[in-house]
């Protein structure tokens, strides 16, 4: 039973594999699948992970601080310390070659300026911006799938376009070979019917090999296998949606650009910065107590061979009286890296705008023509369809129903390229927006 077995896994096992390989797709589920597996969206949360543990850091230096130490020295012999009395020597104090050390602290930054408080609000809106980070990156990941979703879409309809004309193309060149052999053609036309066919299977590779590199772009886009056969099943409606308002597009985009607010934070973190400077202008104030179980006990005197444990608390306060106007310098580079920060999000403002309003007239433009392109489409069937009876009845030349043909296959090809340029441009549109569909 095992010998048959065999043979038979070994030839179903890669029909199971080629099945696995083998994936439909709408357009909603290739975006979560390339949400869900996406390298870049992986370090964009990185990043924030990060950021948030600088702010809890930031956060440690506004509390207690405990520490513990401990140590043991050997000392080289020496002389005990000896005083002479009447005669005799006295030791005052005996050599303790053994020495060992313990001390648990606590230290407290009572004030330090604000340095502190200006520290850990800039590294919350830090972390707040790495949050905004990640929604861009997440904007600019669906954008880039729907782009290259689309494009296979319109190289799919192009190359089916594309088959349709070359066979039309393959009966009109029998055609034509019929007409030549009972004399009533030139071997010049048959000719030229033959060189259309196969400047169009010239094509036909180009857009196969097009495809193949979209599909294998998508897949990268998508965490999936490079060999994944994958079947894009969404198709283009340019009925469910449309934006007709460009001042309310611009008031959206400046309420929802995750760019854009990122960089509102940061140039608010670059604010606590100039805080952070000037807490050089205060004194800086610090509680401290430790409690030291040494052996000996250098505090008592004279020293003894045993542990005894002592005690101390000290507040301490440093001042720079003059630094050379050190803090004044680095609060006018803080102040300046605002400014700059200020400048900068103005001018990604009115960059916004200007994108916005880019992309909204291209949207406006490419809807409209697709349906001029349908009406080319219309027509130049219907010419192909007069022209065509035409010449099976001697009516109009090869060249004449050529030209009809090529007129008719550039005419599917611009029309499945408005189709792609308007889905393009709304998802460009949504992108310079935020749009994120729920």
């Amino acid at each position: 039973m095992k010998k048959m077995l065999f043979p038979f896994m070994l030839f179903i096992i890669p029909f199971m594999v080629f099945a696995q390989n083998e994936l439909s797709l709408t357009l909603e589920q290739a975006i979560k699948l390339g949400l869900d597996n996406s390298k870049g969206l992986r370090i964009a949360e990185s990043r924030i992970a990060s950021a948030e543990a600088k702010f809890k850091e930031a956060n440690t230096q506004m509390y207690p601080l405990f520490k513990f130490a401990s140590g043991f020295t050997r000392l080289s012999q020496v002389e005990p310390f000896k005083i002479n009395f009447q005669g005799r020597d006295f030791e005052i104090s005996p050599t303790i070659l053994n020495n060992y050390q313990l001390r648990f602290g606590v230290q407290y930054p009572i004030f330090t300026g604000f340095r502190l408080e200006n520290t850990s609000s800039m590294m919350e809106l830090n972390a707040k911006a790495s949050e905004k980070d990640y929604e861009a990156e997440r904007s600019r990941l669906v954008y880039d799938i729907k782009v290259a979703y689309w494009t296979i879409k319109n190289l799919e309809a192009s190359l089916q376009s594309l088959k349709e004309n070359i066979r039309q193309l393959n009966s009109h060149l029998n055609d034509i070979q019929n007409f030549y052999k009972a004399g009533m053609a030139t071997e010049n036309e048959v000719l030229k019917v033959k060189v259309q066919v196969s400047n169009l299977e010239l094509t036909k590779i180009d857009i196969e090999n097009a495809l193949n590199l979209s599909k294998i772009n998508l897949c990268i886009l998508l965490g999936l296998p490079a060999t994944t056969n994958i079947t894009l099943t969404s198709e283009s409606n340019f009925e469910l949606k449309d934006y007709d308002d460009l001042n309310k597009l611009l008031n959206f985009a400046f309420s929802r650009r995750s760019d854009l607010q990122a960089m509102e934070l940061r140039k608010e973190a670059s604010r606590k910065a100039i805080g952070i400077a000037k807490s050089g202008w205060f004194p800086q104030i610090f509680f401290g107590a430790n409690y030291n179980y040494n052996r000996p006990n250098q505090r008592l005197m004279p020293l003894q061979d045993k542990f005894y444990g002592t005690w101390d608390i000290s507040i301490t306060l440093s001042y720079d009286i003059w630094n050379w106007m050190g803090t004044k310098y680095q609060t006018q580079q803080a102040q300046e890296t605002f400014y700059q920060a200020e400048m900068a999000y103005q001018q990604m403002k009115d960059a916004i705008t200007l994108d916005v309003s880019q992309n909204y007239y291209a949207y406006k433009k490419a809807k409209e023509k697709i349906s001029i392109a349908k009406l080319t489409v219309q027509q130049s069937e219907e010419n192909y369809r007069v022209t065509a009876e035409k010449f099976r009845t001697g009516l109009v030349t090869s060249s004449e129903l050529l030209d009809a043909e090529v007129a008719l296959l550039n005419a599917k090809i611009s029309y499945n390229n408005s189709l792609l340029e308007y889905e393009i441009s709304k998802a460009r549109l949504e992108k310079s927006i935020n749009y994120v569909e729920q």
